[in-house]
């Protein structure tokens, strides 16, 4: 039980916010430059519900551009920290 409480207390936090605003930065830097600027971020701070109810997608444009959610752009960079672990731990334990 002490140890269920501690994990909810203070490690959920910790990893929401890795999860959520690293993986989104990490996303926000990669998404352009692995798309050659066709595809753009929108703001972690952006209101998009209203949005993907309408797309109901992780996708949406904008003029001539085309946006990701923050929530894709935050997969995107986690999918990118794992590559990166993966790709290390290969590297110095293989």
């Amino acid at each position: 039980m002490p140890g269920s409480f501690i994990g909810e207390l203070i490690l959920q936090p910790i990893l929401e916010f890795f999860l959520h605003v690293v993986c989104y930065y990490i996303g926000w830097v990669v998404v352009p430059v692995f798309s050659l600027g066709r595809l753009k971020c929108d703001p972690i701070t952006a209101d998009t519900r209203q949005r993907k109810q309408k797309t109901g997608g992780s996708f949406h444009r904008r003029g001539q551009q085309v946006y990701l959610t923050p929530e894709t752009t935050a997969l995107v960079g986690l999918l990118v920290v794992a590559l990166i672990v993966t790709g290390v731990f290969l590297v110095y334990y293989l």
